[in-house]
């Protein structure tokens, strides 16, 4: 038991059985979450002595198939007998490759790789991860030919952890197997006991330790094809099955009286939110939250209200604008529209920079329809008609709620409040996104036009970072060179993004140590800041290694000069090239020619031998940074409203970008956004900002 569910008063199994809540799954879900063994599922599975399951193994047998289990010394990375168990159909035939000694490591590898291809294409069924890794170091021991291998293993342990549980203590082979019928010889025999066997046996070269194990190894791989068959007998049969339960339908065992309680408690809830319809709040489960008569009554209320508003509007309007006369009918193009007497008219609500601030400003306006006498109807003037039947608000009030949300990170609420404290307007949130939705759509050519301009720069930072799409994992990818900015919105943090975003690009990347970049085609500069942050981290953790400590040093006394240098000098190609002899010497003397022992110095010798040519690109051209802090700081402005906002929508955070690509723009330009919206204008390098 976990020390935590001590501390919560869970001591038993059944105790910790009754902790587990089933729990809906997220339809919406793009990304799978991590598989988890759940343990207070486990407990219920021993308790009610069910097989339960949250997925249903993805498992398919095959006409022949092979099952394998390995035994070795692990504290000697040393592997003395292979076990196979070959089914065909109805006969199964099982194969041992034994090593009297460790000398004979090689010789029954060969036999052991000679067996199996005389069966290609056929599944191989180990159980756990001990087979891969000795299989991946004797296929890099012995220089084997392993294009097909791997890609045949199967991990029956893989199609279980976590999905599939089994009323037992743990998921070892041996406790599943015996739950489904499989036997061992040796009531003791274990992984333990093997190494016991084999020492007596390297001690004694008595047969008898030899047979124990080969019988041992044996049992194992028919347990373990016990195992597969019992698994796909499980997807034929669970839903007839009693004994075998979907999670999905798994339904907590509740008495009337916790049914009531819960559902009173969950009206008490409703009850202590701020905005509570007291007509919808009932502590019986026999009334209805509302009648229809209340209901039909509040639509009437609210259209009431509506209609209420656009007389206010038109009675507050002081200012009237009276459209031109179309020529055309904007319906089938006839030609010319006899002018009538009809009058069609719109009441507007705008906001209006002025050199003192922003005002409120109704307007009425009014423009005659003209009579087409092909269509034989009046028509709308155009001047008329771009303002929708239920359009209250123009362009103005719209930059203004787009800079709220944009510059100054508003949630939608906090707009509306600040609208109705500073103008007097009520508006709904809906009506703020529907903004940002359209500012998103009307602005488009603005973010092509950064883009273009981004993509012609001679290097450009790149950073990604998460965003809560209603309740999934996206990434939001930022490309930036200090003054132009583009945001984009992406399902995953795949490398084929940043493929196709730089495909047509010949400057530098600069960006930090994700292997997605390395994929992309064009001189890069990694960021050095990372390194430094990691190995000064692994370098608190790991003091007494003196292997890496070694390395941090050397690492240390090349990049200093360099970055005293760049301190006085900039970052000037004609005085950091002479550094370029020093990186040779470094790797010459540190890298290349050091083995270490030192785990952890082996990683940071790979790092530096994958990344030599990206980590000092600074050196010989101008201008480039040696970190990415540009597109960090970029990033941060959008991680700021992510973590004040929540779960967002992808359509909306679609536009939300585009806005924010053209706030960061502007803002690197020294341009003031609001006024920019204000404008109208489209093209943000030829406006100028003007003063108040």
């Amino acid at each position: 038991m976990r020390i935590a569910d001590g501390k919560k008063g869970i001591f038993t199994v059944t105790q910790l059985s009754h902790t587990f809540k089933p729990r809906k799954r997220k339809k919406r879900a793009k990304n799978l979450s991590p598989v988890v063994h759940k343990l207070e599922l486990q407990a219920l599975a021993i308790r009610e002595q069910k097989t339960y399951f949250q997925e249903l193994p993805a498992i398919e047998r095959k006409p022949v198939e092979i099952f394998l289990d390995i035994e070795g010394i692990p504290d000697q990375d040393a592997y003395y007998l292979f076990g196979l168990l070959v089914s065909e159909g109805k006969e199964s035939t099982h194969y041992s490759f034994w090593a009297n000694t460790l000398d004979d490591e090689k010789s029954i590898w060969e036999q052991f790789i000679k067996k199996i291809d005389e069966y290609p294409d056929v599944p191989i069924y180990h159980y756990g991860s001990y087979e891969v890794r000795a299989l991946k170091q004797l296929v890099k021991r012995y220089d084997t030919e392993s294009e097909t291998l791997f890609q045949r293993l199967v991990n029956v342990n893989g199609l279980i952890y976590g999905k599939v549980y089994f009323p037992v203590y743990s998921n070892g082979l041996k406790d599943i197997g015996e739950l489904i019928g499989a036997k061992w010889s040796s009531p003791n025999g274990s992984g333990l006991q093997s190494l016991v066997w084999r020492h007596y046996w390297d001690q004694t070269q008595n047969i008898k330790f030899r047979n124990l194990l080969l019988t041992y190894n044996q049992e194992d791989c028919h347990a373990l094809s016990l195992l597969s068959e019992h698994l796909c007998e499980m997807i034929e049969r669970y839903k007839e099955s009693d004994d075998i339960v979907d999670i999905d339908r798994y339904k907590e065992k509740t008495t009337p009286v916790q049914t009531e309680v819960s559902s009173q408690f969950t009206q008490i809830f409703k009850l202590a939110r701020f905005e509570y319809d007291k007509n919808k709040i009932s502590f019986s489960q026999n009334q209805k939250s509302a009648d229809d008569d209340q209901i039909r009554k509040q639509r009437q209320n609210a259209r009431k209200a509506q209609h209420e508003k656009y007389l206010e509007r038109k009675r507050r309007a002081k200012r009237k604008v009276q459209v031109p006369d179309d020529e055309l009918c904007p319906k089938c193009g006839y030609s010319p529209l006899k002018k009538t007497s009809v009058i069609s008219r719109r009441y507007i609500i705008d906001l209006i920079l002025t050199q003192n601030g922003i005002t409120k400003a109704i307007t009425e306006y009014f423009g005659f329809k003209g009579y087409c006498a092909k269509c034989q109807r009046n028509q709308i003037p155009l001047g008329i008609k771009k303002y929708g039947i239920n359009q209250a608000y123009d362009h103005g009030l719209g930059a203004w709620i787009v800079y709220q949300r944009v510059e100054l990170r508003l949630s939608y609420d906090n707009i509306v409040r600040s609208l109705e404290e500073q103008f007097n307007e009520s508006i709904r949130p809906s009506l703020c996104i529907d903004m940002i939705r359209r500012f998103g759509v009307d602005y488009t050519e603005t973010r092509d036009l950064i883009l273009e301009r981004l993509l012609q720069s001679p290097f450009i930072h790149a950073d990604e970072t998460r965003a809560n799409i209603r309740g999934v994992n996206w990434y939001i990818w930022v490309f930036t060179d200090g003054k132009n900015s583009i945001y984009q919105l992406h399902q995953s943090r795949e490398a084929e993004i940043a493929q196709a975003f730089f495909a047509d690009y010949t400057g530098i990347v600069i960006s930090d140590f994700y292997a997605g970049y390395d994929s992309v085609k064009c001189e890069q500069q990694r960021c050095w800041v990372h390194l430094i942050r990691d190995l000064n981290n692994d370098l608190k953790e790991n003091p007494f290694d003196i292997e890496f400590e070694g390395l941090v040093i050397s690492i240390r006394n090349l990049i200093v000069p360099i970055m005293e240098a760049v301190i006085q000098f900039g970052l000037k190609k004609r005085h950091l090239k002479k550094f370029e002899s020093q990186v040779d010497k470094f790797y010459k003397e540190s890298i290349e020619s050091k083995v270490f022992k030192s785990d952890i110095a082996q990683r940071y010798q790979k790092r530096l031998i994958r990344y030599r040519l990206s980590l000092f690109t600074f050196l010989k051209n101008d201008g480039i940074s040696w970190h990415n802090n540009i597109a960090e700081s970029a990033i941060k402005h959008f991680a700021k409203q992510r973590d004040a906002s929540g779960p967002m929508f992808e359509s909306v955070t679609h536009d939300y970008l585009i806005l924010l690509s053209i706030h960061q723009t502007c803002h690197n330009h020294g341009k003031s956004f609001l006024q920019f919206l204000f404008s109208e204008k489209k093209d943000v390098y030829a406006f100028k900002r003007y003063k108040r």
